[in-house]
Protein backbone atom coordinates (compact mmCIF):
# COMPACT_ATOMS: atom_id res chain seq x y z
CA UNK A 1 0.00 0.00 0.00
CA UNK A 2 1.66 3.82 -0.89
CA UNK A 3 0.91 5.92 1.55
CA UNK A 4 1.85 9.51 2.10
CA UNK A 5 4.85 10.73 3.68
CA UNK A 6 5.53 11.40 7.34
CA UNK A 7 7.89 14.09 8.44
CA UNK A 8 9.81 15.34 11.28
CA UNK A 9 12.58 17.06 12.27
CA UNK A 10 15.24 15.75 13.65
CA UNK A 11 17.45 17.86 16.49
CA UNK A 12 20.90 17.28 16.76
CA UNK A 13 22.84 17.04 20.18
CA UNK A 14 25.91 18.93 21.92
CA UNK A 15 27.24 17.03 25.00
CA UNK A 16 27.67 19.77 27.58
CA UNK A 17 30.01 17.52 29.47
CA UNK A 18 31.52 13.67 28.65
CA UNK A 19 33.44 11.72 31.57
CA UNK A 20 34.92 8.35 30.91
CA UNK A 21 34.70 5.82 33.93
CA UNK A 22 36.39 3.19 32.11
CA UNK A 23 36.07 0.18 29.87
CA UNK A 24 32.78 -1.86 30.29
CA UNK A 25 33.28 -5.96 29.54
CA UNK A 26 31.04 -5.67 26.37
CA UNK A 27 34.08 -3.72 25.32
CA UNK A 28 32.10 -0.29 25.36
CA UNK A 29 33.44 2.46 27.42
CA UNK A 30 31.44 3.42 30.77
CA UNK A 31 30.21 7.20 30.67
CA UNK A 32 28.63 10.19 32.32
CA UNK A 33 27.25 12.51 30.27
CA UNK A 34 25.31 15.82 30.21
CA UNK A 35 23.23 15.70 27.20
CA UNK A 36 21.43 18.36 25.47
CA UNK A 37 19.04 18.90 22.27
CA UNK A 38 20.18 21.94 20.28
CA UNK A 39 17.84 23.51 17.04
CA UNK A 40 19.96 22.60 13.99
CA UNK A 41 18.09 19.31 12.90
CA UNK A 42 17.60 17.12 9.72
CA UNK A 43 14.55 16.65 7.98
CA UNK A 44 13.19 12.61 7.87
CA UNK A 45 10.23 11.61 5.83
CA UNK A 46 8.92 7.99 6.00
CA UNK A 47 6.19 6.88 3.97
CA UNK A 48 4.90 2.84 3.11
CA UNK A 49 6.24 1.90 -0.57
CA UNK A 50 7.64 -0.78 -2.60
CA UNK A 51 8.47 -4.35 -1.08
CA UNK A 52 11.84 -3.45 1.00
CA UNK A 53 13.08 -0.61 3.06
CA UNK A 54 14.61 2.26 1.14
CA UNK A 55 16.97 4.64 2.56
CA UNK A 56 17.70 8.09 0.43
CA UNK A 57 20.50 10.46 2.09
CA UNK A 58 22.24 11.46 -0.53
CA UNK A 59 25.82 10.13 -0.17
CA UNK A 60 24.73 8.23 3.22
CA UNK A 61 21.95 6.15 1.36
CA UNK A 62 21.35 2.61 2.06
CA UNK A 63 21.99 -0.24 4.65
CA UNK A 64 24.65 1.39 6.51
CA UNK A 65 22.48 4.22 6.88
CA UNK A 66 21.76 3.78 11.09
CA UNK A 67 17.63 4.86 9.96
CA UNK A 68 17.67 2.42 7.51
CA UNK A 69 18.89 -0.40 10.03
CA UNK A 70 16.37 1.08 12.92
CA UNK A 71 13.48 0.85 10.00
CA UNK A 72 14.46 -3.35 9.46
CA UNK A 73 15.01 -3.18 13.70
CA UNK A 74 11.05 -1.87 13.88
CA UNK A 75 9.39 -3.53 10.95
CA UNK A 76 11.25 -7.34 12.87
CA UNK A 77 9.90 -6.39 16.04
CA UNK A 78 6.43 -5.57 14.81
CA UNK A 79 6.15 -8.32 12.66
CA UNK A 80 5.63 -6.45 9.64
CA UNK A 81 6.82 -7.09 6.34
CA UNK A 82 6.29 -4.39 3.76
CA UNK A 83 8.24 -1.66 2.28
CA UNK A 84 9.54 1.78 3.59
CA UNK A 85 10.73 4.72 1.99
CA UNK A 86 12.60 6.84 4.04
CA UNK A 87 13.84 10.02 3.16
CA UNK A 88 16.47 12.57 4.52
CA UNK A 89 17.30 15.74 4.45
CA UNK A 90 21.25 16.38 5.90
CA UNK A 91 21.75 19.78 7.70
CA UNK A 92 23.85 18.58 10.41
CA UNK A 93 27.64 17.71 9.77
CA UNK A 94 28.44 13.83 10.06
CA UNK A 95 31.63 12.71 12.44
CA UNK A 96 31.00 16.14 14.35
CA UNK A 97 29.75 14.88 17.46
CA UNK A 98 26.36 16.17 16.99
CA UNK A 99 24.16 12.69 16.88
CA UNK A 100 23.81 13.50 13.24
CA UNK A 101 23.35 9.50 12.43
CA UNK A 102 21.27 8.57 15.79
CA UNK A 103 18.78 11.11 15.79
CA UNK A 104 17.82 10.37 11.93
CA UNK A 105 17.59 6.77 13.20
CA UNK A 106 15.36 8.17 16.43
CA UNK A 107 13.03 10.19 14.06
CA UNK A 108 12.49 7.31 11.59
CA UNK A 109 11.53 5.34 14.90
CA UNK A 110 9.15 7.75 15.69
CA UNK A 111 7.55 8.17 12.57
CA UNK A 112 6.96 4.37 12.14
CA UNK A 113 5.59 3.76 15.21
CA UNK A 114 2.86 6.69 14.44
CA UNK A 115 2.23 4.93 10.88
CA UNK A 116 1.56 1.95 12.63
CA UNK A 117 -1.17 3.47 14.85
CA UNK A 118 1.60 3.68 18.19
CA UNK A 119 2.25 -0.44 18.20
CA UNK A 120 5.17 0.63 20.76
CA UNK A 121 5.05 1.70 23.94
CA UNK A 122 7.35 4.67 24.65
CA UNK A 123 9.06 2.16 26.51
CA UNK A 124 9.44 0.16 24.13
CA UNK A 125 10.42 2.48 22.04
CA UNK A 126 13.35 3.60 24.08
CA UNK A 127 14.43 -0.05 24.46
CA UNK A 128 14.64 -0.41 20.58
CA UNK A 129 16.32 2.73 20.47
CA UNK A 130 19.40 1.66 22.66
CA UNK A 131 19.58 -1.64 20.62
CA UNK A 132 20.22 1.00 17.26
CA UNK A 133 23.17 2.92 18.93
CA UNK A 134 24.14 5.03 22.18
CA UNK A 135 22.66 8.26 21.48
CA UNK A 136 19.68 7.34 19.64
CA UNK A 137 17.71 6.98 22.82
CA UNK A 138 18.47 10.09 23.47
CA UNK A 139 17.38 11.78 20.46
CA UNK A 140 14.17 9.96 20.67
CA UNK A 141 13.46 11.85 24.29
CA UNK A 142 15.50 15.11 23.81
CA UNK A 143 16.16 17.90 25.83
CA UNK A 144 18.77 18.12 28.66
CA UNK A 145 19.83 14.31 30.20
CA UNK A 146 21.84 12.79 32.39
CA UNK A 147 23.29 9.61 30.51
CA UNK A 148 24.95 6.84 31.99
CA UNK A 149 26.24 3.20 30.68
CA UNK A 150 27.32 3.73 27.53
CA UNK A 151 25.26 6.67 27.15
CA UNK A 152 21.48 5.24 27.17
CA UNK A 153 20.60 5.08 30.42
CA UNK A 154 19.09 8.18 30.43
CA UNK A 155 17.80 10.71 33.70
CA UNK A 156 16.32 13.94 33.33
CA UNK A 157 17.78 16.80 34.78
CA UNK A 158 16.56 20.08 35.12
CA UNK A 159 16.09 21.84 31.42
CA UNK A 160 18.67 24.37 30.45
CA UNK A 161 17.67 27.70 30.13
CA UNK A 162 18.27 29.08 26.07
CA UNK A 163 21.71 29.22 25.17
CA UNK A 164 23.05 30.70 22.28
CA UNK A 165 25.64 28.88 20.86
CA UNK A 166 28.00 29.39 17.69
CA UNK A 167 29.07 26.09 16.10
CA UNK A 168 32.32 25.12 14.40
CA UNK A 169 33.29 22.31 12.53
CA UNK A 170 37.31 21.74 10.80
CA UNK A 171 37.09 19.82 7.65
CA UNK A 172 38.33 16.70 8.72
CA UNK A 173 36.02 14.98 10.89
CA UNK A 174 36.93 12.20 14.03
CA UNK A 175 35.69 8.75 13.79
CA UNK A 176 34.06 8.01 17.38
CA UNK A 177 35.88 4.67 17.69
CA UNK A 178 39.08 6.26 16.71
CA UNK A 179 38.57 8.66 19.45
CA UNK A 180 37.93 6.10 21.59
CA UNK A 181 41.12 4.01 20.85
CA UNK A 182 42.95 7.64 20.86
CA UNK A 183 41.73 8.00 24.63
CA UNK A 184 42.73 4.07 25.48
CA UNK A 185 45.83 4.93 24.45
CA UNK A 186 46.39 7.49 27.15
CA UNK A 187 43.60 9.20 27.88
CA UNK A 188 42.45 9.97 31.82
CA UNK A 189 39.13 9.33 32.53
CA UNK A 190 37.15 11.96 34.92
CA UNK A 191 34.07 12.38 37.35
CA UNK A 192 31.40 14.35 36.94
CA UNK A 193 28.72 15.15 40.08
CA UNK A 194 25.30 15.12 38.69
CA UNK A 195 24.32 17.75 41.78
CA UNK A 196 26.66 20.16 40.45
CA UNK A 197 24.85 20.17 36.99
CA UNK A 198 21.51 19.95 38.91
CA UNK A 199 22.85 23.37 40.61
CA UNK A 200 24.14 24.83 37.28
CA UNK A 201 20.95 23.83 35.51
CA UNK A 202 18.18 24.97 37.62
CA UNK A 203 19.99 28.37 38.44
CA UNK A 204 19.53 29.40 35.17
CA UNK A 205 22.94 30.95 34.91
CA UNK A 206 24.21 30.50 31.62
CA UNK A 207 27.91 32.03 32.93
CA UNK A 208 27.61 28.56 35.60
CA UNK A 209 26.85 25.85 33.06
CA UNK A 210 30.00 27.49 31.00
CA UNK A 211 32.27 26.51 34.10
CA UNK A 212 30.87 22.92 34.59
CA UNK A 213 31.83 22.29 30.38
CA UNK A 214 34.14 19.14 30.46
CA UNK A 215 35.15 16.53 27.80
CA UNK A 216 37.68 13.44 28.51
CA UNK A 217 37.83 13.08 24.89
CA UNK A 218 38.89 16.19 23.59
CA UNK A 219 42.62 15.32 24.12
CA UNK A 220 42.26 12.49 22.11
CA UNK A 221 40.01 14.17 18.95
CA UNK A 222 42.92 16.57 19.11
CA UNK A 223 45.48 14.16 18.84
CA UNK A 224 43.51 12.95 15.70
CA UNK A 225 42.36 16.63 14.21
CA UNK A 226 44.81 19.17 15.84
CA UNK A 227 42.58 22.00 14.59
CA UNK A 228 39.74 21.10 17.39
CA UNK A 229 42.22 23.00 19.66
CA UNK A 230 42.23 26.05 17.63
CA UNK A 231 38.57 26.25 16.83
CA UNK A 232 38.16 26.08 20.24
CA UNK A 233 40.67 29.09 21.35
CA UNK A 234 39.21 31.24 18.39
CA UNK A 235 35.40 30.98 20.42
CA UNK A 236 36.94 31.59 23.43
CA UNK A 237 38.73 34.98 22.40
CA UNK A 238 35.92 36.09 20.96
CA UNK A 239 34.60 36.45 24.50
CA UNK A 240 32.34 33.23 24.06
CA UNK A 241 31.49 32.16 28.30
CA UNK A 242 32.67 28.89 27.40
CA UNK A 243 33.75 26.45 24.34
CA UNK A 244 33.82 22.69 24.28
CA UNK A 245 34.39 20.05 22.04
CA UNK A 246 31.08 18.10 21.29
CA UNK A 247 30.95 14.41 21.94
CA UNK A 248 34.29 12.57 20.13
CA UNK A 249 34.08 16.04 17.63
CA UNK A 250 35.23 17.72 15.72
CA UNK A 251 32.65 20.25 16.31
CA UNK A 252 33.35 22.87 18.60
CA UNK A 253 30.80 24.83 20.55
CA UNK A 254 31.11 28.65 22.26
CA UNK A 255 28.39 29.62 24.75
CA UNK A 256 27.69 33.34 23.32
CA UNK A 257 26.45 35.93 25.67
CA UNK A 258 23.13 36.04 23.39
CA UNK A 259 21.96 36.13 20.09
CA UNK A 260 23.45 39.43 18.84
CA UNK A 261 27.00 38.12 19.90
CA UNK A 262 26.50 34.83 18.44
CA UNK A 263 25.85 36.37 14.99
CA UNK A 264 28.45 38.96 15.54
CA UNK A 265 31.22 36.15 16.49
CA UNK A 266 30.11 33.63 13.50
CA UNK A 267 30.67 36.52 10.88
CA UNK A 268 33.87 37.61 12.34
CA UNK A 269 34.38 33.61 12.04
CA UNK A 270 33.93 33.30 8.39
CA UNK A 271 35.66 36.46 7.47
CA UNK A 272 38.95 34.71 9.23
CA UNK A 273 38.23 31.58 6.87
CA UNK A 274 36.50 29.07 8.81
CA UNK A 275 34.06 27.55 6.14
CA UNK A 276 31.74 25.50 8.60
CA UNK A 277 30.16 27.84 10.67
CA UNK A 278 26.37 27.86 12.49
CA UNK A 279 24.73 29.72 14.61
CA UNK A 280 22.00 27.40 16.82
CA UNK A 281 20.79 27.59 20.72
CA UNK A 282 19.53 25.05 22.77
CA UNK A 283 16.12 23.98 23.10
Amino acid sequence: MEGSFLTTFANAKINLALAIQGIREDGYHELQSVMQSIVMHDIVRVRRHGETVVCRCGALSGPKNLAYMAAVEFLELCGQSEGIEIEIEKHIPIQAGLAGGSTDAAATLRLLNQLYGEPLSKKELLALASRCGADVAFCLQGGTMWATGRGERLEQLPSAPKMNLVLIKPIDGVNTREAYRQFDVGGQGGLLRKMDWEKALSGNSVQQIAELLYNDLEPASIQLVPNILEYKQSLLDSGCYGALMSGSGSSVFGIAQGEQHAMKVAEKLRKKGFKYVWVTNTI
